[in-house]
């Protein structure tokens, strides 16, 4: 896709190309991927096609970098689970609110446009949730053992948090239902910390 990498040297300013970065995420996440060429990104940042690509070699690599600038923001996902300094249902709840805050403006489009158009980056996010579970599971059972998660079998816990990636990757069933990412986790772990039938 796009234009292939040129062989000249990059413009080496982080901070500038950092806050390109920023603001491509964020239109990714709102708008897609597929609607966007090298000439519609220059012009929704303001530059022109040349100074793009002395920061980018292609579309491609730009697409890539926002979504490790995503995943990236799940960065203390891990240490939020294992940090002793604060109570189990604490560290749930900021687990909670750093997955729904980080999801909260990408859209079903950007997720069908990144499944359909870029099947090796769709690889990663698979890879991430695998990564996310195993966490789960340890961190299920570490609060089982002190006394804190009700006695579920984890495998259990964790199946359902399985299921739910699943059917958030399902971005078919996502649009067909108008939910979008943020709804899907609140709804979700809210089902999960206090059930769904009433009191």
């Amino acid at each position: 896709m796009g234009r292939n990498a040129v062989t000249k040297e990059r413009n080496a300013n982080p901070k500038k190309r950092d806050l390109y970065i920023v603001k491509l995420t964020e239109t990714f996440k709102k708008h897609g991927l597929k609607k966007f060429s090298m000439d519609s990104i220059a012009a929704e940042l303001k530059v022109s096609k040349a100074t793009l690509y002395h920061y980018f070699s292609s579309k491609d690599e730009m697409v890539e970098i926002c979504l490790m600038n995503v995943i990236g923001q799940l960065g203390n996902f891990e240490s939020i689970t294992t940090d002793n300094s604060i109570s189990f249902e604490t560290r749930f709840y900021r687990m909670l609110e750093l997955f729904s805050g980080t999801f909260t403006d990408i859209s079903n489009l950007f997720l069908a446009d990144l499944q359909d158009e870029y099947p090796q980056l769709w690889k990663q996010v698979q890879t991430f949730i695998e990564y996310v579970t195993q966490v789960l599971t340890d961190f299920y059972n570490d609060g089982k053992k002190e006394g804190i998660f009700s006695d579920i079998h984890t495998s259990i816990l964790v199946m359902s948090d399985r299921m739910f990636f699943n059917a958030i990757s399902d971005v078919e069933f996502m649009q067909k239902n108008n939910i979008t990412l943020r709804t899907a986790f609140d709804e979700y772990f809210r089902m999960k910390c206090f059930g769904f039938i009433k009191q």
